[in-house]
């Protein structure tokens, strides 16, 4: 819908919340930060509550406008941009912690509430959640659900989707829905996986193309009473790979709240800022850095073993890498953003996937390649590590002023790369929409699911390569 006061007037009869359309107001809605190009959103609403966010579905569903729905703004994959112009649906308004549920092991929180706050309160409990995005404390916990976020608490944890009890999300047509044990009446939120399929599933990493999330319950954990950092230096990236599959295999994983891996390049750039004079050739050629947390005797006796098995594969105790970098990220909650001017560039690209552990070296290969083809960009390979398996990131800087269309192409054609050595697309959005329209049987059934929930098309259009046309 292209007048924008008819939108507006629509929005108001709706009783949709706070709306703007002014150009200068809807200009900090058209984008994230990936490289995927702005939308053109004819206006933005903020909704206080769930009702307010089914009245603008409803509406919007009615007259067929595209909506889009906005967390913090810090996902970078693209899926909140407005391709198709239409409205905004800013979610910051719903910021409420609804409580903190001791008996059950859980908080209920709306999507709008930040990392920073949730962490926060629940440290008056003694209390945390597994996961907190690489984004950082100003990522909000919906857009985190939506978008399938990454961060602390893979390997004891695995992902953010599985410290997820329940939600409440809102459909196209305006219907709210809660799933888990909270589609009872009586219930509340205490089990996921019950009554029949697994439908919080629908809504995580879906990007909003079948809903919008309006309330979580993630399970809650104790803060450890220990924590500690340790970095491991290998002399190739398959040993590394070996030394890590070990401890997936051997379920090592209970004390370690996080664990990532460093490509040659990575190190060398941390290193060399700090000891200018130490010769390159001399740092390891990949580094797996882990945060263990929990009962001081258990948290050392675990270090222990896992350093042993890095020794069995040629690995040894790397603590200047844990001195000049990794203690500080954890400790200090410097999320990788923080460290995005070090490169001086003015953006930074991040392609997201997942991979079997003993595909890593396939994976550092292939980001060797493309700084190889690619000099004038910045290339950087970081792997986090789950409790089976791995998150892959390929990130490459650059300046958005001369090379934003160049960088745009040139990870569209890294996406096929990565798929080709097996893996798949992790935080999706649109940047990973060609690949996803390739896995023709799950994309079928993609679409068969959308179309039933949304027939109009109008979540998110073009976010998991689910676009209008393919819809209907």
């Amino acid at each position: 819908m292209s007048d924008t006061g008819t939108l507006e007037a629509l929005l108001r009869e709706a009783g949709a919340g706070v709306i703007y359309t002014d150009a200068l107001d809807v200009l900090p809605y058209q984008r994230d930060v990936s490289v995927a190009p702005p939308g053109s959103a004819a206006a933005v609403v903020r909704p206080q509550n769930t009702a307010g966010v089914a009245r603008v579905l409803e509406m919007a569903s009615r007259k067929g406008i595209p909506v889009y729905a906005r967390g913090g703004g810090t996902m970078y994959a693209g899926g909140m941009n407005p391709h198709e112009g239409g409205i905004v649906i800013d979610l910051s308004s719903l910021d409420e912690i609804v409580r903190v549920d001791r008996e059950r092991g859980l908080v209920v929180a709306q999507p709008g509430v930040r990392f920073g706050a949730l962490l926060k309160r629940l440290a008056k409990d003694g209390l945390t959640v597994g996961i907190v995005p690489v984004t950082g404390p100003s990522a909000t916990i919906g857009g985190a659900a939506s978008a399938h976020a990454l961060g602390t608490g893979s390997p004891k944890f695995q992902s953010f989707a599985d410290e997820v009890a329940g939600l409440e999300a809102v459909l196209a047509d305006g219907t709210v829905v809660r799933t888990g044990s909270a589609a009872a009446p009586n219930a509340g939120y205490f089990h996921r996986n019950c009554i029949g399929p697994d439908l919080t599933g629908l809504f995580l990493g879906g990007d909003a193309t079948l809903g919008v999330i309006t309330e979580l319950a993630l399970w809650t954990h104790p803060l450890p009473e220990h924590r500690e950092t340790l970095c491991l230096g290998f002399e190739n990236t398959e040993a590394a790979a070996r030394c890590v599959a070990a401890v997936q295999n051997d379920d090592m994983t209970g004390h370690l709240w996080y664990a990532a891996g460093y490509e040659a390049a990575t190190i060398a750039g941390r290193m060399s800022a700090v000891y200018p004079d130490r010769d390159p050739a001399g740092f390891p050629k990949f580094c797996v850095a882990l945060e263990l947390g929990g009962r001081e005797a258990a948290v050392v006796a675990d270090r222990d073993a896992i350093v042993a098995r890095a020794i069995e594969q040629g690995g040894a105790v790397f603590p200047e890498f844990d001195e000049v970098y990794f203690r500080k990220l954890r400790f200090d909650e410097s999320f990788w953003y923080s460290f995005a001017g070090y490169f001086s560039r003015s953006r930074c690209g991040i392609l997201m996937s997942s991979l079997p552990t003993m595909r890593i070296p396939a994976f550092i290969e292939t980001v060797g390649e493309y700084r190889s083809k690619h000099p004038d960009y910045l290339w950087a390979g970081a792997v986090v590590f789950c409790r089976r398996g791995a998150h892959g990131g390929v990130i490459a800087f650059y300046d958005e002023a001369t090379q934003w269309d160049g960088m745009r192409e040139t990870l569209r054609g890294c996406t096929a790369d990565l798929v080709d050595i097996g893996c798949v697309p992790y935080k999706t959005g649109k940047i990973w929409a060609d690949q996803i329209v390739r896995f023709d049987a799950y994309h079928g059934l993609l679409r068969r699911i959308k179309s039933e929930l949304d027939p109009t098309g109008i979540l998110s259009p073009g976010n998991l390569g689910l676009d209008r046309r393919n819809v209907r």
